[in-house]
């Protein structure tokens, strides 16, 4: 036995040095990352970037609620009972033999049999019926607190390991870990995939209810315990509590120093309710946003000026109107901030959401507030801040005495008397901006605080003459030093394979109007002859059904079965793919669906009755009837009108496997430069997300279709201010069939095309462009070791990330197959698709061959020794930029190439398998 037990030391003792010098993306797979939820409701969503999750057992947090690809334990009492949970109620009396006087609990005599059929019948047995059948044992050594003598602690230790010998004998499969019970891990090892012990580092006090470190002697005689657990080969895992501070501040660093002594961490608030840290930290990506305007979302300055500055950023805005109830009490590391935005509107119940943003401080949010608030939060909320309740004072003039170099972002800030406001900044904060009156008053306008940051009405925005809005402040700073954010890496939605997203798609106005200039042909078939087949580019076309149906059903009887045909010819052309601009085109979505019927509200179709499925999936239906070629279909619906259906019609789509554009569209120009003319992504109706066109189309650059025709050219401005300062949009040539029917608009759209033609671009359809726009609010990152790990990145497969992170170690990285600089100064990197990535950083990596960019999609890749094998799979013919490539070999699809100096490869099919091998 004593031989035996040297062997596994000394095994353990080599595994960990092995284990040291193992690079993070192998030394990560061989420990489980590892969270701790013991809260009520759903776990936050965070939780899904742990392997293995402990919970609170209960109904939102069953096995079934997870991933099946993680291991849910369930949270189970082993040596006292836990208040208030039933599964204790009819523990027998002499099974108690004492309480813990800090917890409350009754502690258990395990030394009695009854006591532990107790526990293996009315506790274990219930959950494993639920679906649990992976257990956390916590309190094992509970009797310590009453049994003091020898023999009665070794009674109790030799009940303990029956009763786990039980719960195995009962359930074979089972998964336990055990939290400490040191004692006895030689009997209990085998039947265990883990131990736990908690307060290495930094502990909870729950008599004093005070945070504090743990004392050095007490930090030496816990690693001695779980370097015996490491000898036995099992996960030591290690829980360290810590006061949730704004963004959970110093919560990483604890979780690595645990980790560098080889123990897998999590780091959490005293209530196990946080987001905590671990071998991975969750980044939150979610920000709230609590509004109160009363006009619809979209109209609301919150969503349409708020919303697309976050996203760039990475992050993914939520919104709740105040009028509705208020989301549960936030965890902490839930979201990456939440913001206040008042429009003026007066808010209803100022109690409810004082106390909720009360809440939110305590865990650590970042509060950012915005607008009219000063009537929005109650005395003691102010007072929690630090600050004053803004008050409004007559004063004879204003003047500005101080501003930060974020204000007077788009157009100069002017102070008006009339909306003085006086307020001092808190305490520590950087104040941006400072007014003052003759009289000696102050007004702190604008500051990032301590627990976030403020900015009041009117330096936000401001409104001119011709409804056109700019911004006084810098919105993407604003939110990164009020939220804290945190240097990462963000998925990008402009750009893939290093190269700008191109794609292009027209409705199906005017595709029958007959062109005004010779041979007069229709519209359609003037777009597909002088553009379509001229640049062989992906495109999607869209048709109305209304138009092309047959006789007495249709608008055009006489002009349908030419436009039949010309549709067919247009989609069989194999850059094509086909949409559907609904049956009847509804101009007015929300006046229809709520059942009026006007002259114009959509167009006359005879016979037709407005029908959320018909607009939706019967006219796609019809188009894959009677116009699509057998190896194609329908694949996105293309919103008409006002581009506003409801979440009914948006779910329609969906439900049916339809992508769904239109909407939003970036109007920026020279003519109104402000980035308030730039979108968000899109809009959640409901649950479904109705993906807005990146680009506005021709019917804006010329007036509503008054002129001027060639207007249409401007669209360029669009595209290269939303390339610069920020990516912000990708390229999308959106246009109409009856762009076609004048000369000087078609020539419009001829010169855009050029003009694309001479960019860095990689070509998608705009169905695909949908689903990377969906997979942005879906994907999910989280810190690890050197670098970070992605999840769930399937569609979207771009990062953006900042240079002071380093640069991408391919070597050492997987599901990475390059990088390229940005015009802006970060780093593009890009992913291939495996829904599990991790990002390995360096200063200085290891020189391996990689991919700067490709004009192509890359959907696998395989970092080898010497060289890489990646996949591409694109839509027009494939050409790669590589680096580190200059002593290498490249095979393209089975055919040996010399790479030349400037590591510039193409080839002539749309799908490439490449293999780069390199003179070591």
């Amino acid at each position: 036995m004593c031989e035996f037990s040297a062997f596994l030391r000394a095994k353990s003792r080599t595994l960990l040095l092995c284990l040291a010098f193992l690079p993070w993306s192998a030394l990560a797979s061989t420990l489980p990352s590892v969270g701790f939820y013991y809260g009520s409701g759903s776990t936050p969503e965070s939780f899904q970037d742990f392997k293995w999750v402990v919970v609170n057992p209960g109904n939102q947090r069953l096995p079934s609620d997870f991933d099946q690809n993680q291991r849910i334990f369930a949270y189970v009492s082993i040596g006292e009972t836990t208040p208030g949970d039933a599964r204790y109620q009819n523990l027998p009396e002499n099974c108690a033999m004492g309480n813990n006087a800090v917890w409350g609990g009754k502690i258990i005599n395990l030394a009695h049999a009854d006591c532990r059929n107790y526990l293996l019948q009315q506790v274990i047995a219930p959950l494993w019926q639920q679906g649990y059948h992976a257990f956390f044992m916590d309190t094992l050594d509970s009797f310590k607190l009453v049994d003091k003598s020898v023999a009665a602690q070794k009674a109790q230790e030799n009940g303990l390991v029956q009763l786990i010998q039980a719960i195995k004998t009962a359930h074979p499969d089972a998964q336990l870990i055990a939290n400490r019970g040191f004692s006895v891990l030689p009997e209990i090892h085998k039947d265990l995939v883990g131990v736990v012990a908690e307060s290495l580092f930094k502990q909870w006090n729950q008599g004093k209810r005070s945070y504090s470190s743990v004392p050095e002697s007490d930090q030496k005689e816990l690693i001695t315990e779980l370097k015996k657990v490491q000898a036995y080969g099992l996960p030591a895992i290690v829980i360290d509590y810590m006061p949730p501070q704004l963004n959970r501040q110093g919560w990483w660093k604890d979780a690595q120093k645990i980790q560098s002594l080889g123990f897998v961490p999590y780091v959490t608030n005293a209530g196990l309710t946080a987001v905590g840290a671990g071998l991975r930290e969750p980044m939150p990506r979610h920000v709230l946003i609590l509004y109160n305007s009363t006009d619809p979302q979209q109209d609301s300055s919150a969503f349409a000026n708020g919303a697309m500055p976050l996203e760039y950023l990475g992050y993914v805005p939520q919104f709740r109107r105040l009028s509705e109830e208020l989301p549960n009490t936030p965890r902490p590391g839930e979201y990456a901030g939440v913001i206040l935005w008042s429009d003026g509107e007066p808010v209803k119940d100022v109690a409810a959401i004082s106390h909720w943003l009360d809440e939110a401080k305590s865990a650590g949010i970042p509060i950012l507030l915005i607008g009219d608030f000063q009537d929005a939060l109650d005395d003691k909320t102010y007072m929690d801040l630090g600050m004053n309740k803004p008050s409004s004072h007559n004063i004879s003039a204003l003047s500005i005495t101080a501003q930060n170099k974020n204000m007077s972002y788009e157009m100069p800030i002017t102070a008006n008397p009339r909306d003085f406001l006086q307020i001092t900044a808190p305490s520590g904060s950087q104040v941006w901006l400072t007014l003052k009156s003759p009289e000696g008053q102050n007004e702190d306008a604008a500051a990032i605080t301590p627990w976030g940051g403020y900015v009041l009405s009117p330096y936000l925005l401001t409104t001119l003459p011709n409804k056109d809005t700019r911004w006084l402040i810098n919105p993407f700073q604003l939110y990164a030093d009020a939220f804290r954010l945190p240097d990462m890496p963000v998925p990008d939605t402009t750009t893939e394979s290093g190269r700008r997203l191109f794609m292009a798609h027209t409705d199906g106005d005017g595709f029958v109007s007959r062109a005004q200039f010779p041979p007069y042909h229709i519209a359609g078939e003037v777009y597909m002859h002088r553009i379509l087949e001229k640049y062989k580019l992906p495109f999607t076309g869209s048709i109305i059904v209304g138009d092309l149906l047959p006789g007495d059903r249709g608008l055009y009887p006489a002009l349908a079965p030419l436009g039949t045909k010309v549709a067919r010819e247009v989609f069989r052309l194999p850059y094509v793919e086909i949409g559907s601009h609904m049956w009847s085109h509804p101009f007015d979505w929300p006046a229809i669906e709520a059942g009026k019927d006007y002259p114009g509200i959509n167009l006359p179709v005879p016979g037709y009755k407005f029908s959320p499925y018909m607009e939706a999936v019967g006219a796609a239906k019809w188009i894959d009837k009677h116009l699509a070629p057998p190896d194609k279909k329908v694949v996105i619906d293309q919103w008409s009108g006002d581009c506003e259906p409801d979440a009914q019609v948006v779910g329609l789509a969906y439900k049916a496997g339809l992508m769904n554009i239109n909407g939003g569209e970036s109007a920026i120009s020279k003519k109104n430069p402000s980035i308030t003319a730039v979108p968000p992504i899109g809009i959640f109706r409901g649950k479904w997300l109705q993906v807005f066109a990146p680009d506005a189309n021709e019917d804006y650059f010329t007036n509503q279709w008054r002129g001027p025709y060639w207007g249409y050219e401007n669209v360029i401005q669009t595209f290269e201010m939303t390339n610069k300062p920020h990516r912000l949009k990708p390229i999308d040539i959106y246009t109409h069939w009856y762009t076609a029917t004048k000369l000087a608009s078609i020539s419009a759209v001829d010169k855009v095309y050029n003009w694309v033609l001479t960019q860095s671009i990689t070509p998608i359809y705009v169905a695909d462009y949908g689903h990377i726009a969906n997979n942005f609010y879906t994907i999910h990152l989280a810190r690890e070791g050197h670098g970070f790990w992605v999840g769930g990145a399937d569609d979207l497969r771009e990062l953006r990330m900042p240079t002071s992170l380093g640069v991408p170690d391919i070597a050492e990285s997987q599901g990475i197959a390059g990088y390229n600089q940005s015009p802006n100064g970060n780093l593009y990197v890009h992913m291939d698709g495996a829904p599990s990535v991790y990002l390995s950083l360096s200063k200085h990596p290891k020189s391996v061959p990689y991919i700067i960019s490709a004009n192509a999609p890359i959907s696998g890749f395989t970092s080898e020794n010497n060289g890489f094998i990646a996949k591409l799979e694109g839509f027009v013919p494939v050409q790669i930029q590589l680096g580190n490539a200059r002593n290498c070999r490249a095979n393209m699809n089975g055919q040996s190439a010399n790479i030349p100096a400037s590591e510039r490869l193409q080839s002539p099919a749309e799908t490439v398998t490449l293999h780069v091998t390199c003179t070591p």
